[in-house]
């Protein structure tokens, strides 16, 4: 409840404070590399869902349907999430010729570090599998492998309902 008595509707799950902390856990995992907004938008996704990897580990949310629709709408809220999370100092833009860059700062592994969560342990080791799988391509193949694989990311469940249609019409 909030001063005023009136109360506020928070969601917790993919909120910018959450994607914020999974931007900071893979920027401390790439450092010293630095990662753009794009890349950053493409690994939280890749992070969640590494099992839509082929050969990939477990994924720490749910195969939902539509999940690849998740690339479309994160990035207003990643923004929010960087934005506060280098308001606290535990990230850091650099501005290039090619655009805004972020990295980790030398608090970021302090505050990672200070967390006893099983959540943020499997964000650790999905950040680190996801940069020996993709921190040496560019960002244009980095989109170029999400393209490729949009369509699957989700469709699972549009043949399983037409599979389910099909046997209970009757």
């Amino acid at each position: 409840m909030m001063k005023d008595g009136t109360t506020r509707n928070i969601a917790p799950f993919n909120s910018s404070t959450e994607i914020g902390l999974r931007s900071t856990v893979l920027l401390f995992e790439m450092y010293p590399d630095i990662a753009s907004l794009q890349r950053l938008v493409v690994y939280d996704y890749l992070l969640v869902h590494s099992d839509d990897v082929p050969d990939g580990p477990e994924g720490l949310h749910p195969k939902t349907p539509y999940r690849s629709g998740e690339l479309l709408v994160r990035r207003d809220t990643l923004q929010k999430g960087l934005l506060l999370y280098m308001s606290r100092g535990l990230i850091r833009g650099t501005y290039l010729p090619e655009g805004v860059r972020y990295l980790a700062t030398e608090r970021t592994g302090g505050f990672i570090e200070s967390f006893d969560a099983k959540y943020v342990d499997d964000l650790r080791s999905r950040a680190t599998w996801l940069v020996e799988q993709f921190g040496e391509r560019t960002d244009e193949q980095l989109d170029e492998f999400a393209r490729e694989h949009l369509g699957e990311w989700g469709a699972e469940f549009e043949t399983e309902a037409l599979l389910w249609e099909d046997n209970h019409d009757e």
